[in-house]
């Protein structure tokens, strides 16, 4: 196995890692300086970055997390049993307790933890960690419980600091009171963390993840009584996360992917990050990894080593799990995406090449409703203009029929088709036939059907193999006889293609 290219590995993580925990864009100059780098090194990697979403570049020139990385982080929340299961659980606890509830996990192999989730107790006076802040093992309940379940050796030799005067850094009583918190089955701490903070921590492990779940809150306010009832409460809420967490325990089946020849690095470590949000029960190792992301047996396990040390992975026996490092970049990122934001330089890149006016149309599948919110105008003298923060009917215009055609049968039928201009299509037979006609080609046109002087082609958007919305550029209809309609169809059907890869997570 080559070092170099496990470095060459372990390097990109770590701009990848800068990137998500600067709170603001950052240059160059500023990013090798921070990793002890080169310019030209850390200059080639955003750009690798950049190449696959996984950095952006902002206004001024610097770097920041692109839009492929946000929408990993959403998945990572949104298909995880910890992370999904999270929310409920410390809602409910943070309502009993009337407290701040923590969860967090082990920032293996580095001694600390970081916040995943967090449920902040309401009034003036709280205790407030956000998510993705590193916190220690051996002080303050939440790393504490943590230490308690992997062992002290888990704190490497390097001497403990102080955090206040109560820190416990002599490691023959931290011993002492790790073996108190596994007798009692939960951890209670006050002041060695924070000076003003006490809490109760219990410990769980969730595919491969070690972490706890804790109740802070201020000292002033929390009794001795108060923490005695904390513990089994942290307890029994650590043992609730396991059960979410137990449930398909076997590895995801990764199809196996053909890729084009002399891939990148980058390139391979986002396929191996993408393979393993995707597949939150567990990846196989060796070469049914291999097959899936593309790469020779070599490369694999050079990959493997490289999400190992840095974090990006864990290995239960043969089976990969995602890791606290891509936790610790869902907890900065959080659970949601901007669709917008992903989509603005595909539409930008779409109207510069077409000339025409160009539409991004979100579909909101549990209410039914779709609505254009953004809009990037074309470059050619006579274009069209539309604006933004505007209903869409499902049954009138392309964007809405290329949405329409791709829902399921009985949205058609609960419809009210009514005429929006006198070319509106209000017969529901004729509707369908020309919904069926959409499905076999891959876009819609409308003429006049919602506005009676514009001409629309439009292809639809998915996500994870859902229907969430259309791409349209939008004609004035006095320049339809010398448009080439299915030249314009085809650069509207590669760019809705390519939001649909930028957004889904196989």
């Amino acid at each position: 196995m080559s070092e170099s290219a496990v470095a060459g590995n372990e390097r990109i993580v770590e701009v990848l890692h800068a990137l998500v925990t600067r709170a603001d864009a950052t240059g160059v100059r500023e990013l090798a300086l921070a990793l002890g780098a080169s310019r030209s090194t850390v200059n080639r990697v955003l750009l690798g970055l950049e190449e696959h979403g996984l950095a952006a570049v902002s206004g001024n020139g610097n770097y920041q997390v692109g839009p492929r990385l946000r929408v990993l982080g959403a998945a990572l929340h949104a298909r995880h049993p910890l992370l999904r299961s999270a929310e409920a659980i410390i809602e409910r606890l943070g309502e009993q307790s009337d407290a701040t509830v923590l969860i967090a996990v082990h920032d293996a192999p580095r001694p600390s933890a970081v916040v995943v989730a967090c449920r902040r107790r309401p009034g003036p006076i709280k205790y407030l960690l956000e998510p993705g802040t590193v916190l220690p093992l051996h002080a303050g309940a939440t790393g504490r419980s943590i230490l308690g379940r992997l062992g002290i050796s888990a704190l490497g030799d390097r001497q403990l600091e102080w955090h206040t005067p109560d820190t416990v850094t002599e490691r023959a009583e931290l011993e002492r009171l790790l073996t108190e918190d596994r007798r009692a089955g939960y951890t209670i701490s006050v002041g060695q963390q924070f000076p003003l903070a006490a809490g109760a921590a219990a410990s769980f492990q969730c595919h491969g993840l070690t972490g706890s779940v804790s109740i802070t809150r201020p000292r002033f306010l929390t009794g001795d009584e108060d923490l005695a009832r904390f513990g089994p409460m942290a307890r029994q809420a650590a043992h609730a996360i396991e059960a979410a967490c137990a449930g398909n325990q076997a590895p995801g089946n990764l199809e196996p992917i053909t890729y084009p020849a002399g891939s990148t690095a980058v390139e391979r470590i986002a396929r191996l990050v993408t393979a393993l949000v995707a597949e939150p029960d567990g990846l196989p190792t060796g070469y049914e990894l291999a097959r899936g992301i593309g790469a020779n047996i070599a490369t694999t396990n050079r990959l493997i080593s490289t999400a190992l040390t840095t974090g990006l992975a864990l290995q239960r026996h043969d089976t990969l799990h995602p890791g606290p490092r891509l936790f610790h970049w869902a907890a900065h990122l959080g659970p949601a995406v901007d669709t917008a934001v992903v989509a603005h330089p595909i539409l930008r890149g779409l109207a510069e090449e077409s000339g025409e006016t160009i539409g991004l149309i979100q579909f909101h599948a549990d209410t039914r409703q779709a609505v254009m919110t953004t809009v990037v105008d074309g470059v050619r003298p006579l274009h069209y203009g539309l604006a933004s923060g505007v209903a869409i009917p499902l049954y009138a215009g392309a964007g809405g029929k290329a949405i329409l055609a791709h829902c399921p049968p009985g949205d058609l039928d609960a419809l009210t088709l009514e005429p929006l201009t006198e070319r509106t299509q209000t017969d529901p037979r004729a509707l369908e036939n020309d919904l069926q006609t959409i499905r076999e080609r891959g876009w819609a046109t409308g003429e006049g059907e919602r506005i009676p002087d514009a001409f629309g082609v439009s292809a639809p958007y998915f996500v994870d193999g859902n229907v969430a919305g259309s791409i349209t550029a939008t004609v004035t209809r006095l320049r339809l006889p010398e448009l080439d309609v299915e030249a314009l169809a085809h650069m509207v059907q590669r760019s809705a293609q390519q939001l649909t890869r930028a957004l889904s997570v196989p």
